[in-house]
């Protein structure tokens, strides 16, 4: 039994080792856009980009968030280890498939693991 089932949620994760030479923040940028763009998604405030370079010893990449209206998108990335996870969460149904492909186009990615997490 789901919590207020009268509300459809779904959540997915994908994660990845990418190509690409490295992910900035125009890449950032760009990944966030085409996600919002491919799943229809309605931004309601301006993309934050962050990254814990600064004051991580353990952490070094560059992130970023895109607040919806049916949710939101996070990035994260790993420079170490050409690593990235993308973490999305919205009421509106999506289809994974469509974010994996673009992903795959943008970040040149090398493998890629997902778990789609519907809420019934």
């Amino acid at each position: 039994m789901a919590l207020c089932p009268e509300i459809f949620r779904q959540r997915a994760i994908i994660e990845g080792l990418y190509g690409i030479n490295e992910i900035d923040e125009q890449t950032v940028t760009q990944v966030l856009q085409v996600m919002t763009a491919t799943l229809g998604m309605t931004p309601i405030a301006e993309l934050l980009i962050f990254s814990p370079d600064q004051v991580s010893k353990l952490h070094h990449g560059i992130g970023g968030f895109q607040a919806w209206a049916e949710s939101g998108c996070s990035l994260y990335t790993w420079r170490e280890q050409k690593l990235f996870t993308l973490e999305l969460y919205s009421c509106k149904p999506f289809h994974v498939d469509d974010c994996i492909l673009r992903l795959q186009q943008l970040l040149q990615v090398k493998c890629i693991e997902w778990r789609d997490i519907p809420f019934d």
